[in-house]
């Protein structure tokens, strides 16, 4: 029975709610309090600057727009640390960390997917991806 209490009180809540605000302003408050439960800020901090480190960059310089290179290698291990350890949605880690389109998210996590190892650059390419990974397992369970 308490539980058909606690949805009888959601739902007056809602209307309530309702009744004050737009529709659009109580979906995004209810959005930032489920993100304010689920935050993984810190987790999302130590990859950025464990990857900041390992290329030398700054944060600024890893959130920008365009990259080419070694920054893009960058971006992308980032990207995947953050899809694959961390369990960010594409979505989530183009609007919320990186401000972009999560195509290029996604550009980013494919290429580890269908990485192969026999060529050279993706064998590179996963082995800093797996340096890295090993590197945040480390600092998260310490």
């Amino acid at each position: 029975m308490s539980d058909k209490r606690e949805v009888e009180t959601l739902l007056k809540n809602i209307q309530l709610g309702l009744k004050k605000y737009s529709v659009q302003d109580l979906n995004e408050a209810i959005v930032t309090f489920l993100n304010k439960k689920n935050d993984k800020s810190i987790e999302i901090d130590q990859v950025i600057m464990l990857v900041c480190q390992e290329y030398s960059i700054s944060k600024n310089t890893l959130k920008s727009k365009n990259a080419r290179g070694n920054l893009q290698e960058a971006k992308q291990i980032t990207y995947c640390l953050l899809h694959f350890n961390i369990g960010l949605s594409i979505r989530h880690i183009a609007t919320k960390i990186f401000f972009n389109w999560p195509n290029s998210i996604y550009v980013g996590v494919k290429k580890y997917k269908t990485a192969d190892e026999s060529h050279k650059e993706d064998k590179k390419f996963i082995d800093k991806y797996e340096k890295l990974q090993s590197m945040l397992l480390e600092k998260i369970c310490t």
